[in-house]
């Protein structure tokens, strides 16, 4: 009996080697719909034309079982975002204008029933990675431009990709400096999330200083620190990020 229940378990365990790692989640029809966004602007009335698409891949986004990875609740949370805006008869005149959009409307995501606040939330508990708020994309103006095809799974490319868009955003649009008013200027997310950067790395300044990679802006980052520029926060623009 003992070499039956053994020859059983090899079985099992053979088995379970042949079958390999779980496949990683299909994002194929969100990269569908993600093809309709040029330079972080979103063509909302093209994705419109294909809601059923958006529809199918947010089903297998709520049938979802099991732990998944960062990528696939950043995709989640970004195609999220675009069904809620599509929800409305036309575009609302800012993100905030909708309805619970944030912290009312629940989602299901993996078995799970979310807001948007509560999936984030989730996520940065989860993966203490302050890079994660420069892939997650609210749908308006001041958020860091929505990537054009979705995050991968795989943890090392995932990686490349979130330095990647937190240089990127950081060397543009999300932190500059008003000599003038002797101020360095930081995107408000640096604001609401200041804990997570600074468990980061000490400081909004230290992670500014890490990340921050273009020679001008760096000279100026660097320059404004010595002089004891004040570290302020940009205005949020709520509107869509529509084109």
């Amino acid at each position: 009996m003992a070499r039956s229940f053994a020859r059983l378990a090899l079985a099992a365990s053979v088995a379970v080697a042949l079958a390999g790692p779980a496949a990683a989640f299909d994002h194929a029809r969100l990269a569908g719909v993600l093809s309709h966004t040029e330079a972080g602007k979103v063509d909302y009335s093209a994705i419109r034309a294909r809601q059923p698409e958006l529809e199918a891949y947010l089903d297998s986004v709520a049938a979802a079982s099991g732990p998944q990875k960062l990528g696939f609740y950043l995709n989640a949370y970004n195609a999220l975002v675009i069904q809620a805006l599509l929800a409305q008869p036309t575009l609302p005149a800012k993100v905030t204008d909708v309805d619970g959009f944030f912290d009312g409307k629940k989602h299901s995501v993996g078995g799970r029933s979310l807001t948007l606040n509560e999936l984030e939330t989730m996520v940065r508990t989860t993966w203490r990675d302050p890079r994660i708020h420069f892939a997650l994309n609210c749908g308006a103006v001041s958020c860091p431009p929505l990537r054009a095809v979705p995050f991968p799974e795989d943890e090392v490319a995932l990686n490349t990709v979130l330095s990647d868009l937190t240089t990127k955003f950081l060397n543009g649009s999300g932190f500059s400096v008003d000599e003038s008013r002797r101020e360095l200027v930081v995107t408000r997310l640096m604001d609401w999330y200041k804990d997570d950067f600074i468990a980061q790395e000490g400081s909004v300044e230290n992670y500014l200083r890490k990340w921050v990679t273009d020679a001008r802006k760096k000279a100026q980052l660097e320059s404004g620190l010595a002089a004891g520029y004040a570290l302020t926060f940009q205005a949020y623009d709520w509107r869509p990020n529509n084109r």
